[in-house]
């Protein structure tokens, strides 16, 4: 409300402060993101209440990829692990860069190649190719088996599928400019800040979460989205 005080001949406004609502910015992201899944946000923050004490970083991470490419984490296209201690790190699953790829207004198509060698009978490396509508030359990356090849189960099951899933995401990581924020290490890894998305809602108990966690971790190793050292 704005009034005015007559001196003389000058008139000089003067400004009540009717009181400034301090307000989350976490929640401003929260609801933006919530919107681009036709969600709510307290649905949505349910859904990362199950991951413990993710820092400030994380969540504002999380929430941006949501908000500017619509992945779904309900949709498993979209998610978060744990590396290390008070460490998550934001990962997009493999259904996750398929449908990025799919959605992208200058996709055109994608080519997979392999190598006629052999190690271990796996071809040494595959190769993945993803054309635009707007560049003269494709996209083209290799990965090969000896660097990307780990002890976990699903390479050894299938390692074909887990040497073309890695040439994809790098592919498209390159054709798209799709990036991911890493995690700082331990020794790097920021307090708790002031602003926590579990704090919208009631905090759910900690067992729950970390149990959420190993079962997240186990069906990561099995899929060979990350690798022992990771782990």
């Amino acid at each position: 409300m704005t009034t005015t005080k007559n001196i003389g001949k000058a008139t000089t406004p003067i400004v009540k402060n009717a009181g400034v609502k301090n307000v989350n910015p976490l929640a401003k992201v929260l609801k933006r993101a919530a919107t681009r899944l036709a969600m709510s946000p307290k649905d949505l923050t349910t859904w990362l209440s199950q991951y413990p004490h993710l820092s400030q970083s994380t969540q504002e991470s999380f929430l941006g990829l949501i908000s500017e490419y619509g992945l779904n984490p309900r949709a498993d296209e979209l998610d978060l692990v744990q590396f290390e201690t008070s460490c998550w790190q934001v990962f997009i699953t493999i259904n996750g860069w398929a449908k990025l790829i799919n959605a992208h207004p200058a996709f055109c198509g994608i080519e997979f190649s392999e190598a006629s060698k052999l190690e271990e009978g796996v071809p040494v490396w595959m190769g993945c190719t993803i054309y635009r509508t707007d560049r003269i030359k494709p996209i083209a990356v290799k990965e090969y088996f000896a660097e990307m090849k780990t002890e976990h189960a699903a390479w050894q099951q299938m390692p074909r599928r887990m040497l073309r899933h890695r040439a994809m995401q790098q592919c498209a990581r390159l054709a798209f400019g799709i990036t991911v924020p890493e995690c700082k290490s331990a020794g790097m890894e920021v307090l708790p800040s002031r602003y926590d998305i579990k704090s919208l809602i009631p905090d759910t108990k900690s067992q729950s979460a970390l149990s959420h966690s190993a079962l997240l971790k186990a069906r990561l190793l099995r899929e060979g989205q990350i690798t022992a050292s990771e782990d």
